[in-house]
């Protein structure tokens, strides 16, 4: 076993031993703050100065092009529900099994500036639904609607730019307020402000339309440029096409399928190809209307007389008698009345039928003596012609269709 006792006469360390600890402990302790001390101060903090950016060099790539930012699009309002435009029309919608379809709506251009109009046509198919009857309704600023009868539809733009809704229907009269509603769809319809040299005035092609007899039409193009035209490719929406050297043509479109005054919208197209640059289009529509065979006696008597001047109001007038034959007892409705320009532009518009016609003796079954009117402004140097459209139905809810010119302009002398 290892002593571990002190020797005699050594009880305690010596002195000298105990300083040499006391060093060791010293060293060990200060060697740090030594080495700390040793090492540089840092510098003081300096303000940071304000220096425009030092270039560095970096290797090259290529540039990213600069994309500009897209146009900021107006927001689709929000579609008022179906009950809401039934509500502002005051009617009692019935939604109705059926086979026919609305299978897409033409328009004549993509766009339309504020305040003017585009035409709108529906395109139908399916099996066609006897006494049904074609409708435009779209809302308005108060919270109501408007409506228009056909199955086209030359709509006028708002003035304020922007989004608006357009539902086409086709219904049925159920009695009362009821009214139900076989096929539908809705069209989004943009409206752009415009600069004056964007307006429809300034189109280098437009298409113009009249009609020569039951079925017939003569379209004739009209263009506006500097370059040459060589050729016009006519659409005639029945599926016959035709090219021609010259800016007019003529078409008669087959109707025999067409019941007694059913009607059916056709949509022309045209291009026009330039000796320099791309080809021009241009949209329109015609309405032609189907005739009963002969041996079927017309549903109404009509005769008018052949407008004159109005000394008392102003425009024009013409005498008007309407016979119903016995156990029709028609019901008048509405009056739809198309201005015809000279450069073979239309402008529709509905009026209640009691707003055109004045009545000065109501006779048996619901036919009446009385007069059509058309005001001076409606007879504009501008206007070529104007055509009435008297709808009705009778008894058994049959429509009864009654059209008539109420004035006509002679071509100016060239």
């Amino acid at each position: 076993m290892r002593n571990t006792s002190v020797p005699p006469g050594n009880s305690r360390p010596p002195l000298f031993l105990g300083l040499a600890v006391v060093m060791v402990l010293l060293a060990l302790t200060l060697t740090p703050w030594l080495r700390q001390d040793s090492v540089e101060s840092p510098a003081p903090a300096r303000v940071s100065e304000s220096r425009p950016p030092t270039a560095v060099a970096r290797p090259s790539t290529p540039p990213t092009p600069s994309v500009p930012a897209p146009a900021p699009r107006v927001p689709v309002p929000s579609a008022p529900s179906v009950d809401a435009l039934s509500a502002a029309l005051h009617e009692e919608r019935v939604s109705l099994t059926s086979s026919v379809i609305v299978e897409g709506i033409d328009m004549d251009r993509s766009r339309v500036c504020a305040g003017e109009a585009m035409s709108l046509s529906a395109r139908l198919g399916g099996e066609p639904e006897p006494g049904a009857v074609y409708r435009w309704v779209w809302p308005v600023s108060d919270g109501g609607a408007e409506l228009h009868p056909g199955p086209t539809l030359q709509w006028k733009a708002p003035a304020a730019a922007g989004r608006y809704r357009v539902r086409f229907q086709v219904c049925k009269d159920l009695g009362g307020r009821r009214v139900g509603v076989l096929a539908e769809r809705e069209v989004v319809l943009d409206v752009r402000s415009c600069g004056e040299g964007e307006r429809q005035q300034h189109e280098p092609l437009r298409l113009a339309v009249t009609q020569r007899g039951q079925g017939t039409f003569a379209f004739q193009a009209l263009f506006e440029g500097p370059a040459r035209v060589t050729a016009y490719a006519w659409d005639f929406g029945d599926g016959t096409t035709s090219t021609t050297t010259e800016p007019s043509v003529e078409h008669t479109y087959a109707l025999q399928e067409l019941g007694a005054q059913e009607t059916r919208s056709f949509t022309v197209r045209l291009q026009a190809r330039l000796d320099r640059g791309g080809p021009l289009e241009a949209t329109t529509f015609v309405l032609a209307r189907g005739q009963p065979p002969a041996e079927v006696p017309p549903p109404v008597e009509l005769r008018i007389s052949r407008w004159r001047p109005d000394s008392e109001r102003g425009g024009w007038r013409s005498e008007v008698v309407v016979r119903a034959p016995e156990k029709a007892d028609i019901t008048w409705e509405r009056l739809e009345r198309v201005l015809v320009h000279w450069d073979g532009e239309t402008d529709f518009a509905t009026h209640p039928w009691r707003d055109v016609l004045q009545v000065e003796e109501h006779l048996e079954h619901g036919g009446f003596r009385g007069y059509v009117k058309v005001s001076a402004a409606e007879a504009s140097p501008d206007i070529k012609q104007i055509l009435d459209t008297l709808y009705g139905h009778d008894a058994v809810g049959k429509e009864v269709v009654v059209s008539w010119s109420p004035f006509k302009r002679e071509p100016p002398a060239k």
